[in-house]
């Protein structure tokens, strides 16, 4: 079973509109529902 999920931001968790989608939302709060952390991962570039 996972524990951990880390998403990134960009062309991962957030549409073309900069938003995150209904489905996502539901399937993440579905995650964190079953004790599964979720963890937003990004990296600066330079």
């Amino acid at each position: 079973m996972y524990k951990l999920i880390a998403i990134d931001l960009d062309g991962t968790l957030l549409n073309s509109s900069g938003e995150v989608s209904e489905n996502t939302k539901k399937a993440l709060k579905k995650a964190m529902n079953k004790g599964i952390e979720i963890v937003l991962a990004s990296r600066k570039n330079n």
